[in-house]
């Protein structure tokens, strides 16, 4: 903990305190949060702060991240799913995608015009990425795949503009057999 984190902590839970806990119950039994906060927690930093700034991020460390799910606990906020939107699926963007990728989506995910979710959740196995049963085939002479599964318990799903579907693209490599993200 440092001074600019202690100032974010304060904003962050000044934030949820006004925008967050007045429509945490309402959320949950739509089982969404509003796009409007969306926008609203992405004009305060709070959607991607340890994304590199060049992409729209905050351009923190993991630790702004840390403070924002404590935050999130100590509210009782459990609906706003930032952890999937921003930690997760904005980092998976960072390692992983193209330059246009990064270019396309990350600042709109950071300001959150653009809603994030990964689907990787199925039937019977549960988040075990070793018992992966959905699978990505390329398209024979096509440059796309062809995706074949079940995905349950989206976190963000329901609103989310994009969406990285965990697949095996060659179930012979066990957790190995993976493809890039494809636009």
């Amino acid at each position: 903990m440092n001074s600019e984190l202690a100032i974010f902590r304060q904003s962050v839970r000044r934030f949820l305190a006004d925008e967050a806990v007045p429509n945490n119950e309402r959320w949950q039994k739509q089982r969404h949060v509003d796009r409007e906060f969306y926008l609203k927690a992405g004009e305060m930093g709070i959607l991607c702060p340890s994304v590199p700034e060049a992409h729209g991020g905050g351009g923190g460390t993991f630790a702004y991240e840390a403070v924002i799910s404590e935050e999130l606990a100590y509210a009782g906020v459990s609906a706003f799913a930032q952890g999937v939107h921003g930690t997760i699926c904005a980092h998976y963007i960072l390692a992983y995608g193209t330059d246009d990728q990064k270019r396309r989506w990350l600042p709109k995910m950071c300001s959150g015009e653009l809603i994030c979710a990964i689907a990787m959740t199925e039937p019977g196995t549960g988040t075990d990425l070793h018992a992966v049963k959905t699978r990505a085939i390329r398209a024979e002479g096509e440059d796309h795949y062809v995706v074949n599964g079940s995905k349950t318990f989206i976190s963000n799903g329901q609103i989310a503009d994009l969406v990285i579907v965990v697949v095996k693209t060659d179930p012979s490599e066990a957790a190995r057999g993976r493809a890039s993200l494809n636009s």
